[in-house]
C-alpha cells in the first residue's frame, strides 16, 4: 500500500453466510478508490441457480424473478477477478466478504486473489470511539452519507466507499505520536488493516502536518486541551419570570407551553426564594411525562443560583446525566438571560487514569479486544475532555483491562499526569460551575462532603422513585469468596510460575527479595486455607440442607446476626485470615523497596509483572476489608443492618457470597444524604401510589410538616388517547401449575397480540416465564411475518429496545427494567400487555425482611409496602405507552385480581381518572381492542413540538 494505491470497496449479497454449505452470491457491488477519489463503479446482480430464501429476499429486495436473467457467477467472475487484482480490498466486514468471493472463485476455477484486504469495521472501531454503533447504516446516518438501499451490494459498497474516504482522512489527521503508538502495538486486526497505519504515517512524513492547537503532546500521548467553562455574567441578578407573559417572551418559539410547567417552576422559586415569608421546606413534586420536569426544575434553581450557591441535580443513571448536560442545559442557555454553567460528575472509576494507561502501553498484548481497547484510547484521547469512559459507548467495563487502567480517585504530586489528571479536571470544573450533574449512587458515598465542599448547595433528586433502591444497593457490601481466592491464585501464579515470567525469577539473585516472596507465598497459602475453611463453615451451617425445586435457582438465606457471629467464631478463621492479610501486606511493602533500588534494571514487561502482583495484592486487601466490615456490622448487630448468604445452586458452594445491607432508608437519607444541603427537592413522573403520602414520605425519610408536596397534572388526554381492558377470568393464580399458567398466557396472548398488528410490549415478573412463554409463541402461525423479542433471550436490553424501535409489529417480552425507564413515543409502542400484577416476591431477601420489619412495628406490610409498591410499578409500567399528546395505545391487564380482588380498586384509583376502562374475558379484550385501533385519528403521529 502507497499513496496511489487503488482501494476496491466491496460488498456483496447471498443466499446466506455459509459458502461451504452451498450458499451463493447473488450481487456484488465494487467502487474503486484512489487518492481519496471515486474513479469507478462496478455492480451486477448474479444467478445463484439456486432459491433465495424468503427471508433473504425481504432484507435485500432481491427476489428469484430478478435474479433468473442475470449471468451466473462463472459469466462475470473473469472481470471480477482482473478488476480486483492489484487493488487492496476494502470491506465492511472483510472477514466475511473476501473469503465468499475467494471461494467463488476457487470454485469455477480461479485461483484466490493475491491481494491485502482492509476490514471498515475495525477502522470505525478505532477512529470513531465514540460511535455507539458501527453498523454501516447507523454510521452512514452518522456522517450523512447517502446510502438509500441498506442490504444491497451497490448501495452498501457506495456507503462504505464514502467510509472509508472519511476514515483514511481520520486516520491521516491523528498526531504522528498517536500513530506511531498505534503502529507500535502491533495489533492483530482483520487481514492486512494495520497496513493502513504506516500508509498514513509515512504521507504524513512526506508531506508534515502542524499540530492543532487544540492538542498538544505530554509523555508520549497526544491529549486534548481541557474546554474552558465559558465566563458568567457578573452582573445584578435577573429577576425570576413569574408570570406567563414574562416566560413566555423569554421561551424559543419552537418551545410548546406548558400550563402546568409553568406552575411546576413558579411551586419551586417560591419554596425556596421567599424564605422570609415562610419557612424553607423539603418539597415532593410529581411531574408526569410530557409536561418537561427537566426545565420545569432547573429554569427556577437557575434563578435561585444567582447568588452564589450551585446547584446538585441528582439522576438516575449516567444516560439522563448526559441528557441533562447535552440537551436541557443548552436550552436553558437559550432562555435565561446569564450564562449556566454545568459539569458532569461520576465516581472515580468511570475515569481512565492517564498514568496506569501509559504503563500498559509498553506491555505486549495478545489479547485481541485488550489491543483494540489500547488502539480506540489512543485515538478517543485525542477527543475526550472529560476522561469520561462511558463516552466509548462500550457494552461492558468488566473486560480485566479495564481494571487495569480506571481511576482510582487519588493522584499525587509526582505522577507524570498529574497536571492532566481527569479527576482533578473533574474537580476543577466543579468549583466553577453553577450546575452539577451527578447520579444517585455517587451522590449517596458523598453527598456529606459534596454538601461540605459547594457549602450547602440546592439538591435536586430527579427521578427520584429510584433513590431509595439505590441508596440501598450502595449500603450494600457484598463479598465473593470466589473472588477473593481468585486474587489469590493469581498472585501465588505470579510469584512462583512454573513456565513464563515469576518474581522469583525476577529477583533470583536477591537473597533477601527471594525471601520476602517466600513470605508471601505463605500468607497467601494460609489466607486460601482460612477463607476455604470459612466457606465450609457456612455452608454447611446455613445452606447445605436447603431444597429448591429447581436445582439451578439461585439460592438467597437470611441469616442472623447472632448465628453469624456463632458460626464465624466456632471457625475461628478471622483472626488468622486478618493476621496474614497484615503478612502479605508487610511483604509487599518490603518488596517494594527492592523492587523501587533496582527498577532500572528491568524491562518493561518485567515491570508490569510487579506492578500486576502489586495491584492483585490490594485488591484482595480491599475485598478482605470488605469481609471484615461485615464481620464488624455483625458484632454491632445494628438493627438497621440486614445479613444474608447468596449461592448460585443448590451444592455450589464454591459461588458462596456474604453480603450486609440497611435494611430500610429511614433516618439514613435525612441524616447522612439530606443533611449538607438546602431542604432537598424530590421530583419524577410516578412517585405517589394513591391520595395520600404516607409512603412516598415514608421513602423519601421525610416528615409530613416538613414537606409541601404538588402533583402536577398530566397533559395528556387519556380519555381519547387510550384504553385500559382488563381480564375478569382466568387461572387462580396461587393455585395454577406454572406449565399450565404459561399455555394460558402464551394463548391469551396470541389471541389478542394476533388480533391486531402493532407494536406490542409484554411485562412479565419472571424472566423464566417469558423464556417458556418466548418459546411457545414463536411457534405460533400468527406471528411468523413478526419479530419477537425476549430479555434473556434475544440479548442485552439496550440491544432489543434498539432493535424493538426500529421494527414494525414487532412484540418485546420484558420484565424488571422494561417497567420503566424505556421511551418508546408515537407507533413505536401501541399495545401494553401486562400478565401480572407487580407484586414484589415475598421471598426476596430484602422483601421478606421489611416485612418483618413493618410487623415488628405494628404495620401490616401490605397495605404498607406491597400494595403501594406494586401501585407504582403499575402506573410505571402503563407510563412507557402514552409519551406525547399525540400517542394512541391501548393496555390489558390480564391479571383478574385487579377487578375481583378489593385492593384492585385502590390501584384503579392511581391510574388517570379520564382512562377509559373496560372489563371481560380474552374474547371481550380482543374484540375490544380490535375497536379501540379502528378509532385511532389518522393524525395521532403528528410529531409534537420541542419539550424538555
Amino acid at each position: 500500500m502507497d499513496k496511489d494505491t487503488v482501494y476496491a470497496v466491496v460488498d456483496i449479497e447471498t443466499t446466506g453466510t455459509s459458502v461451504t454449505d452451498g450458499d451463493r452470491i447473488i450481487q456484488i457491488g465494487c467502487v474503486f478508490v484512489q487518492h481519496n477519489q471515486v474513479i469507478n463503479h462496478f455492480e451486477t446482480d448474479v444467478n445463484p441457480l439456486k432459491e433465495i430464501p424468503a427471508a433473504i429476499s425481504r432484507l435485500t429486495g432481491i427476489t428469484n424473478k430478478r435474479v433468473r436473467h442475470a449471468p451466473l457467477f462463472d459469466d462475470v467472475a473473469g472481470t471480477l477477478y482482473s478488476l480486483l487484482t492489484n487493488t487492496v480490498f476494502v470491506a465492511h466486514n472483510v472477514n466475511f466478504d473476501l473469503p465468499f468471493i475467494n471461494a467463488e472463485l476457487e470454485r469455477v476455477g480461479y485461483p484466490a486473489l493475491p491481494i491485502a484486504a482492509v476490514d471498515t469495521v475495525s477502522l470505525s472501531q478505532i477512529l470513531l470511539p465514540t460511535a455507539t454503533s458501527f453498523r454501516l447504516r447507523d454510521l452512514s446516518r452518522l456522517f450523512n452519507i447517502e446510502h438509500d438501499n441498506p442490504h444491497s451490494a451497490d448501495s452498501d459498497a457506495s456507503a462504505t466507499a464514502e467510509l472509508f474516504i472519511f476514515l483514511f482522512r481520520r486516520l491521516r489527521a491523528l498526531p504522528m505520536v498517536t500513530l506511531q503508538r498505534m503502529i507500535d502495538l502491533q495489533a492483530d486486526l482483520p487481514l492486512q488493516t494495520t497496513t493502513l497505519f504506516r500508509v498514513a504515517q509515512q504521507l504524513n512524513e512526506q508531506s508534515p502536518r502542524k499540530l492543532p492547537d487544540y492538542l498538544y503532546i505530554k509523555n508520549g500521548l497526544a491529549l486534548r486541551q481541557p474546554a474552558p467553562l465559558p465566563a458568567t455574567t457578573l452582573a445584578e441578578p435577573s429577576k425570576y419570570p413569574k408570570t406567563k407573559k414574562q416566560k413566555q417572551k423569554l421561551m424559543p418559539e419552537n418551545l410548546e407551553w406548558r400550563p402546568e410547567q409553568a406552575k411546576m417552576m413558579n411551586y419551586i422559586y417560591n419554596n425556596y426564594a421567599e424564605a422570609d415569608r415562610h419557612p424553607v421546606k423539603h418539597m415532593i413534586v410529581e411531574a408526569p411525562t410530557g409536561i418537561g420536569k427537566s426545565l420545569g426544575y432547573l429554569l427556577p434553581m437557575a434563578y435561585l443560583g444567582q447568588t452564589g450557591r450551585p446547584v446538585v441535580v441528582s439522576t438516575a443513571t449516567t444516560l439522563l446525566q448526559e441528557q441533562l448536560l447535552d440537551q436541557t442545559i443548552p436550552l436553558l442557555n437559550q432562555i435565561v438571560p446569564f450564562t449556566v454553567n454545568a459539569v458532569l460528575v461520576k465516581g472515580s472509576r468511570h475515569y481512565l487514569d492517564l498514568q496506569r494507561f501509559a504503563t500498559t502501553l509498553n506491555v505486549a498484548e495478545t489479547s485481541k479486544q485488550t489491543q483494540l481497547l489500547k488502539l480506540r484510547l489512543l485515538v478517543w484521547l485525542t477527543m475526550t475532555t472529560t476522561g469520561d469512559l462511558d463516552e466509548l459507548h462500550l457494552a461492558t467495563y468488566r473486560a480485566p483491562y479495564f481494571q487495569e487502567i480506571v481511576h482510582e480517585g487519588a493522584v499525587t504530586v509526582d505522577n507524570p499526569f498529574y497536571d492532566d489528571d481527569f479527576i482533578r479536571r473533574r474537580d476543577h470544573r466543579m468549583a466553577q460551575a453553577q450546575v452539577i450533574i451527578v447520579n444517585h449512587a455517587y451522590l449517596s458515598e458523598h453527598a456529606l462532603a459534596l454538601g461540605e465542599q459547594l457549602q450547602q448547595p440546592y439538591l435536586v433528586i430527579d427521578e427520584a422513585q429510584h433513590l431509595t433502591e439505590s441508596t440501598l444497593k450502595q449500603r450494600r457490601t457484598q463479598v465473593k469468596f470466589a473472588q477473593l481466592l481468585n486474587e489469590l491464585h493469581h498472585i501465588q501464579r505470579d510469584i512462583n510460575r512454573e513456565i513464563g515470567p515469576s518474581l522469583l525469577r525476577l529477583f533470583a539473585a536477591d537473597t533477601q527479595a527471594t525471601l520476602t516472596l517466600h513470605r508471601l507465598l505463605s500468607a497467601s497459602q494460609t489466607l486460601e486455607t482460612q477463607l476455604t475453611t470459612l466457606v465450609d463453615h457456612l455452608f454447611l451451617r446455613f445452606l447445605a440442607n436447603k431444597r429448591l425445586n429447581n436445582h439451578n435457582q439461585v439460592i438467597e438465606e437470611l441469616v442472623s446476626a447472632q448465628a453469624l457471629t456463632e458460626e464465624i467464631d466456632r471457625s475461628r478463621t478471622i483472626d488468622r485470615a486478618t493476621m496474614a492479610t497484615d503478612d502479605l501486606l508487610a511483604g509487599l511493602n518490603a518488596l517494594r523497596q527492592r523492587y523501587d533500588q533496582q527498577q532500572a534494571q528491568f524491562t518493561s514487561a518485567e515491570r508490569y509483572l510487579f506492578e500486576q502482583v502489586n495491584t492483585r495484592v490490594h485488591l484482595f486487601d480491599d475485598q478482605m476489608g470488605q469481609l471484615l466490615e461485615i464481620l464488624r456490622q455483625v458484632v454491632d448487630q445494628a438493627p438497621a443492618s440486614l445479613f444474608w448468604l447468596t449461592m448460585n445452586h443448590v451444592g455450589d458452594r464454591t459461588s458462596l457470597q456474604l453480603a450486609s445491607g440497611l435494611l430500610a432508608t429511614e433516618g439514613f437519607l435525612s441524616q447522612h444524604l439530606y443533611a449538607g444541603f438546602q431542604p432537598v427537592l424530590l421530583t419524577g413522573a410516578t412517585l405517589f401510589s394513591s391520595g395520600r403520602s404516607q409512603y412516598v414520605l415514608d421513602q423519601f425519610d421525610l416528615q409530613r410538616e416538613q414537606t409541601v408536596t404538588h402533583r402536577m397534572r398530566s397533559s395528556f388526554d387519556y380519555g381519547k388517547q387510550a384504553q385500559l381492558l382488563m381480564a375478569d377470568s382466568g387461572p387462580n393464580l396461587s393455585r395454577v401449575a406454572p406449565a399450565d399458567y404459561v399455555t394460558y398466557l402464551s394463548a391469551a396472548i396470541t389471541q389478542i397480540a394476533g388480533a391486531v398488528n402493532k407494536q406490542t410490549l409484554i411485562l412479565f415478573n419472571s424472566l423464566s416465564v417469558i423464556e417458556q412463554v418466548y418459546q411457545q409463541l414463536v411457534t405460533q402461525p400468527e406471528f411468523a411475518r413478526r419479530d419477537i423479542f425476549a430479555q434473556g433471550v434475544s440479548g442485552s436490553r439496550e440491544r432489543i429496545t434498539k432493535r424493538f424501535a426500529t421494527s414494525h409489529g414487532a412484540i418485546l417480552l420484558g420484565a424488571a427494567s422494561f417497567w420503566e425507564g424505556i421511551d418508546l413515543p408515537s407507533e413505536q409502542l401501541e399495545l401494553l400487555i401486562v400478565t401480572r400484577l407487580p407484586f414484589d416476591s415475598p421471598d426476596r431477601v430484602f422483601v421478606k425482611a421489611n416485612y418483618a420489619r413493618l410487623e415488628a412495628a405494628g404495620k401490616n406490610p401490605f397495605y404498607n409496602a406491597a400494595l403501594p409498591a406494586a401501585t407504582l410499578k403499575l402506573r410505571q409500567g402503563i407510563g412507557r405507552l402514552i409519551r406525547t399528546p399525540h400517542d394512541y395505545g391501548a393496555v390489558v391487564i390480564l391479571d383478574q385480581r385487579l377487578v375481583e380482588c378489593q385492593y384492585g380498586q385502590s390501584i384503579l384509583r392511581a391510574l388517570p381518572a379520564e382512562l377509559p376502562k373496560t372489563t371481560g374475558d380474552i374474547g371481550t379484550l380482543t374484540q375490544g381492542l380490535i375497536n379501540f385501533f379502528e378509532k385511532k385519528p389518522a393524525d395521532s403521529a403528528t410529531p409534537p413540538r420541542s419539550l424538555i
